[in-house]
């Protein structure tokens, strides 16, 4: 890139530096006016403990609000006192990694005011950057010095590179958490923008739920509150957690017109981010969202999907493990000493009902029924819960597994971080007794049965719905 090129960008990135009397940027910002005129009241805060000086990731799906919530941190410190010109925010999706290298220099030498350490730069959806930018990344921390001691947050919507950054970047990050991942909004964040009078969530760990005396004291502090909670899941499995979403839910309750936006939106997103170079036509890509769809809670077969999509084997396990870095779909491997057994079938899921209905809504089969979104939901949420205790789960999909026996039973939902308990999905009233056997015959001192509104102690564990789990673990 030209320096008057680079020059030009980053005055138009940073509307701040112009600031004058009487006119405020904020006012004008799309991202942040969008934000203020929703009825959402849905702020999130993803880097709202971080160090000066620290090196932050910050993953997640497109269309969750990263880049709002990066503007709202800008903002944040701005109306705290931070003088305009120590805070950079640059987009460098489509650049090469010199052009990466370049920015930064020009953004430092050229710039930024204030002493190195001062400084906040917010580099966005850097997983779009052809090239070596962990290198370069990593080269800058070690041999710029104000960089090296700056404030930096990179945002991506794709973990690609991201593990590989991780490991290049050990020891040069000077954060504690400096991995993070903004979702789409939670269980608990939908039901109260929907209007549902619900307390602030505990924010249990699911090894928690093993100590059933402490348990039962919570469960006795929430139980008011349990039939809502079991109403405002059902509503949630229809929802979603898309902010666009759950905002045209306000509006107008099963809008088809607004259902229909962003399920055009979340299939471009697809078709034209996680897929794109793949060549694969908008058929392809719905059979492969159709064959992921049909088989929400059991095993997935690789070669099933790639003979009902017209893939060769490999290429749909690549198609795959785009979805996976995209945030699109996930999987949960078969556990083996609580690690992931190789060469096993995995289960896979979306990581929102609006995407597990992607194919059914453009008549490429039928939706998942209840059931098994209520299984994916109470995955994701585990995942969730798992991240905040181990940053980067939700990227290697080393952690949440499922169990299976020798006979053939199976549990779910197990993990290293929790070995004493697991979470079996039972989405019924009744009939959950042989679920409790399979977790006494595991090994397990207790564990979670989560049903759809029955709420009982068991000799294995407790049964309790899978909307307060879900609650239980969510984050305030």
């Amino acid at each position: 890139m030209r320096m008057s090129e680079i020059d030009a960008e980053l005055t138009s990135a940073n509307p701040w530096w112009r600031e004058r009397e009487g006119w405020g940027w904020e006012a004008t910002d799309v991202q942040l006016r969008a934000a203020r005129q929703s009825a959402l009241g849905y702020e999130p805060r993803p880097l709202r403990d971080c160090t000066p000086g620290g090196l932050y990731i910050l993953r997640g799906p497109r269309r969750v609000g990263k880049s709002t919530a990066m503007k709202q941190l800008i903002a944040e410190r701005l109306r705290a006192g931070a003088e305009a010109r120590t805070i950079l925010h640059v987009s460098v999706e489509g650049r090469s990694d010199q052009d990466l290298v370049e920015i930064v220099r020009r953004g430092s030498e050229e710039w930024l005011v204030g002493e190195p350490g001062t400084r906040l730069w917010i580099i966005d959806e850097i997983t779009g950057v052809a090239g070596a930018w962990p290198e370069q990344i990593k080269r800058l921390r070690d041999e710029h010095a104000s960089f090296s001691a700056d404030t930096v947050v990179l945002t991506g919507s794709s973990s690609s590179r991201f593990e590989e950054a991780r490991k290049l970047l050990a020891g040069r990050r000077n954060a504690e958490r400096s991995d993070r991942t903004l979702f789409q909004m939670g269980f608990a964040e939908v039901t109260r923008a929907l209007g549902g009078e619900i307390p602030e969530p505990p924010a249990m760990r699911v090894a928690d739920f093993a100590d059933g005396a402490a348990l039962e004291v919570v469960l006795s502090r929430y139980r008011p509150w349990i039939a809502e909670v079991v109403v405002a899941w059902d509503r949630y499995l229809t929802v979603g957690g898309y902010p666009q979403a759950v905002a045209a839910e306000m509006r107008s309750p099963g809008d088809p017109v607004g259902n229909r936006t962003l399920s055009d939106a979340l299939l471009d997103v697809i078709q034209g981010d996680a897929f794109e170079g793949s060549g694969l036509t908008h058929t392809q890509t719905q059979a492969i969202l159709r064959c992921i769809a049909s088989s929400v809670s059991s095993l997935f077969s690789v070669q099933g999907a790639a003979t009902d999509s017209g893939l060769h084997h490999s290429t749909l396990e690549s198609r795959l493990d785009s979805l996976r870095r995209a945030f699109i779909a996930f999987p949960v491997h078969r556990e083996q000493g609580l690690a992931p057994k190789e060469r096993a079938q995995s289960k896979w899921y979306f990581t929102d009902p609006r995407l597990a209905r992607l194919a059914s809504d453009f008549g490429a089969g039928p939706a998942p029924d209840v059931t098994a979104l209520s299984e994916q939901q109470l995955a994701v949420a585990l995942l969730r819960s798992l991240e905040d205790e181990w940053p980067g789960a939700a990227m290697r999909h080393d952690r949440l597994l499922y169990y299976r026996s020798s006979t053939g039973a199976e549990i779910d939902f197990v993990s290293a971080l929790f070995p004493a308990t697991c979470v079996e999905s039972k989405f019924v009233d009744r009939g959950w007794g042989r679920a409790f056997q399979t977790i006494v015959g595991s090994g397990r001192s207790a564990g979670v049965v989560a049903t759809r509104s029955g709420l009982n102690r068991h000799a294995g564990g407790w049964a309790l719905p899978a909307g307060l789990v879900a609650f239980l673990l969510s984050r305030p």
